[in-house]
């Protein structure tokens, strides 16, 4: 119990440290207009099955606001039923606060937030389509821009985009031959599946979820958060857990000129992407030890090259395209359980540096779950995400009047902690060595917490 008091009082003294900076007079800054808004990630989706009935009901009554799994409980029983019908509600609220205390452009504090609100249906329990699945998931997002404060490319918060709601996704699954093989079909997030770490998703820092040089591709983006496309996704894994997917998305997620609001246009001049990923899994008991994959990805249509002598119709074009291997391992279990205790990841990926601005990214880390007890559902991460900048695409910002350092490095140490079940805390610490965009510094020190409510 007192290191429980311990980490709350830490908290607290981080939040009130962030609000000092927020209404320092130095900072001159206007404050940003707050949006509500909805945020992707779908491994935050709680899925809660209770059973029925008069029994439920009183369950419910008896729980106080404080042990319940949901703030918004069991609505009565309805949520339960609706569970047991093949029917699922998610609604989880996730806000960021963040001050860069010093370096950059400049000093000052953004708050941020999301909300990540899905739907999701078993057709084989509601409509006797066996091995079905249909997801629709709306987000949107708010708030201001920790970037605009350090000038790093990595990014700060991986929540941060512009603020608009949109149809995130809308995906329709079928599984086949005893759920081996499975086709998807729809509005997808690549990122949901292809180059994702269980380890690594603890970190705020964009680059964690998907390899900065994979994010930087395409026209805009490959579909991943903030921005999805159409595609077709199929996967056969074995029973062992080895896997092997493959997938073709629109070249172009939405409208690069228009970031409000869900945009679908299929041009066959903006071609495809087309991704694939193989993983060796190694499980005991149904609970992943380790993970190696490797990946790759190209798109079919053509990319303007970085080429300083590429101008007009001298226009040089090449296909955009890259590598990647990532690794996660189980380094040490605590209190003998596989789920607490150690683990570590690495990631490493190269892409065309005649194309992509980013021709090389690695990113490694460790979490450590269950630092207090075994009770406390807390956890602990340090990571590093290194990403390099292509000499020619330098050379043509360069040209342009715009100056890019060659490298950046982001280090991130972060804590997170579970006050009830329905409510986290997140302190974050980040030093950005180099942030690619800011001429006038050499690193910058960040400080920021995250909260985040399950409803």
């Amino acid at each position: 119990m007192k290191n429980t008091i311990s980490i709350s009082r830490i908290i607290l003294i981080i939040l009130a440290i962030q609000f000092s900076y927020l209404s320092a007079p130095a900072q001159s800054l206007q404050p940003d207009t707050l949006y509500a808004s909805l945020f992707s990630s779908t491994n935050s989706a709680v899925h809660v099955n209770s059973n029925s009935g008069t029994e439920e009901v009183q369950a419910e009554k008896s729980e106080n606001l404080f042990n319940r799994q949901l703030l918004s409980g069991d609505w009565g029983g309805i949520r339960s039923f609706l569970n047991e019908t093949g029917f699922n509600f998610e609604f989880v609220y996730k806000a960021d606060l963040f001050s860069n205390l010093y370096g950059g452009f400049q000093r000052g504090t953004k708050y941020l937030d999301n909300i990540d609100l899905i739907f999701s249906a078993d057709l084989g329990t509601s409509l006797n389509w066996n091995n079905t699945n249909l997801t629709v998931h709306f987000l949107g997002n708010g708030g201001g821009s920790p970037c605009e404060l350090v000038g790093a490319s990595q990014g700060i918060s991986n929540i941060e985009t512009t603020p608009t709601w949109k149809l995130y996704q809308l995906l329709l699954e079928k599984k086949f031959f005893d759920e081996k093989f499975s086709v998807a079909i729809g509005l997808y997030d690549l990122n949901s599946e292809f180059d994702m770490r269980a380890t690594s998703g603890i970190f705020i820092n964009p680059s964690h979820g998907i390899g900065y040089d994979f994010a930087k591709s395409g026209l805009n983006g490959p579909s991943i958060f903030p921005t999805t496309s159409l595609a077709v996704r199929w996967k056969y894994q074995t029973g062992n857990g080895n896997y092997f997917q493959s997938a073709i998305l629109d070249g172009v997620p939405g409208n690069p000129d228009n970031p409000f609001g869900t945009h679908i246009n299929l041009n066959k001049n903006e071609g495809f992407l087309v991704a694939t990923e193989y993983g060796i899994v190694e499980l005991d008991e149904e609970v992943q030890k380790s993970k190696i994959a490797i990946g790759s990805w190209i798109y079919t249509s053509q990319s303007e090259a970085n080429d300083i002598y590429s101008v007009g119709s001298q226009t040089r074009l090449e296909n955009n395209y890259g590598f990647y291997v990532t690794a996660e391992r189980i380094l040490y279990s605590k209190f003998d359980t596989p789920q607490l205790g150690l683990t570590g990841f690495i990631r490493l990926g190269v892409a065309n540096p005649n194309v992509n601005p980013v021709d090389f990214y690695l990113g490694a880390g460790f979490k450590f779950s269950g630092l207090l007890d075994k009770e406390s559902n807390d956890a602990l991460g340090l990571a590093m995400a290194f990403s390099h900048n292509s000499k020619k695409y330098r050379n043509v910002a360069e040209i342009k009047g715009e100056f890019i350092k060659e490298y950046e490095i982001n280090f991130e140490a972060t804590y997170k902690f579970q006050l009830t079940p329905w409510l986290m805390l997140q302190p974050d610490l980040q030093y950005i060595i180099n942030p690619s965009y800011c001429t006038n510094s050499n690193s910058a020190f960040v400080i920021g917490s995250r909260i985040e409510i399950i409803f």
